[in-house]
């Protein structure tokens, strides 16, 4: 073999390891999620839940004073549930298509029709209405108020309001497993409590060190695992049976929600800081943190089509950053008017 040739023949060799070595970085760093669709909301700089509506395909998004409806298979806005005021918490009955959404200035839970998005019933309950929950197990609505310290569970049969069950702390996001538990995020108080969804009493509260103020809080109910995402940039995954602490993982800064994709068996933390950190369940009780990739600064709350991975998360244009006063958490945005917008993101694989 000549000089010549074995130079040739190594030059090539060196050359495919280089293109093997890079594509093979390409892979690692190609996000998981890609930015497929902006919908612009306009309105109000204030938004709080997102619904996502499986059967209907509808995204159900507390915007100001009402809930804007959008249809996502043709990624448009086709209405708003009005007259809200102080707006946060929907969800839709599956075996009515009733939606159900609050308003915390009122102290109120209103019934809507899913074909007119006119209201049909109206409820009291806590005063800071928040979060709305509904269980099939009791075929209840949960809402939580935040200065009430409890929940107000609502009969979807007869759309009448039950004694409230009291916390003793102010609630954030609640998760119901469909087997007759509801699991809460106490903020203060540094623990979740989990409800019987038949008698509206509480059976647990668990601690849940390394994480401090629980915000976002989702549920695998088929291993029976829960994720809270935390304040001080943590997760912490546990046992839905025994709130045993399974592990932790950082987080971006700014949480405002979490949610599981059951068809790509991950959890999902959507981050004030623009980040959307994601962690992956490839077996029962395995996890797995695959990355924190990038979205947008201000897309805290997010929701997830859980038959194809689809994120929807909202956010709108910063005018000016505001440093925080305390450097473990995130920056503080002023909004311009009317720049609010859904944020659709596909999963790339």
């Amino acid at each position: 073999m000549t000089k010549s040739f074995l130079l040739l023949f190594f030059k090539k060799e060196v050359l495919a390891s280089c293109l093997t070595f890079f594509c093979a970085i390409t892979a690692q760093a190609r996000p998981l999620y890609t930015l497929t669709a902006t919908i612009p909301l306009g309105g109000a700089i204030k938004w709080d839940y997102l619904h996502f509506d499986s059967p209907t395909a509808r995204l159900y998004i507390s915007h100001g004073n009402e809930v804007t409806v959008v249809d996502t298979r043709h990624e448009k806005i086709i209405g708003a549930l009005k007259n809200l005021p102080g707006s946060h918490g929907i969800t839709v009955d599956p075996a009515t298509g009733l939606i159900y959404a609050d308003s915390a200035a009122n102290s109120t839970l209103v019934a809507f029709n899913p074909q007119t998005l006119q209201p049909v019933a109206t409820a009291p309950v806590l005063p800071d209405a928040d979060g709305v929950t509904y269980d099939p197990f009791s075929k209840q609505i949960f809402v939580s108020g935040g200065d009430g310290d409890g929940f107000t569970p609502v009969s979807t049969a007869t759309k009448k309001s039950a004694p409230t069950i009291a916390l003793g702390s102010s609630p954030e996001f609640h998760v119901a497993d469909a087997n007759g538990s509801l699991y809460v995020d106490l903020v203060d108080a540094n623990q979740i409590s989990r409800i019987n969804t038949t008698t509206n009493t509480i059976t647990a509260n668990w601690p849940v060190a390394p994480c401090q103020h629980p915000k976002g809080l989702a549920i695998d109910p088929a291993t029976k695992t829960l994720f809270a995402s935390c304040a001080n940039a943590t997760a912490v995954l546990l046992n839905a049976g025994t709130g045993k602490i399974l592990t932790s993982f950082p987080i971006g800064k700014g949480t405002d929600a979490a949610r599981f994709d059951p068809s790509h068996h991950r959890f999902l933390s959507s981050n004030g800081d623009g980040t959307l950190t994601i962690i992956a369940e490839p077996a029962p009780k395995k996890f797995v943190l695959i990355s924190t990739q990038k979205t947008k600064p201000g897309a805290r709350t997010m929701d997830v089509d859980p038959k194809t991975g689809r994120i929807f998360l909202v956010t709108a244009r910063i005018l000016k950053t505001v440093p925080p006063s305390n450097p473990s958490d995130h920056p503080h945005y002023i909004f311009a008017p009317n720049s609010l917008e859904l944020l659709v993101y596909d999963p790339t694989n």
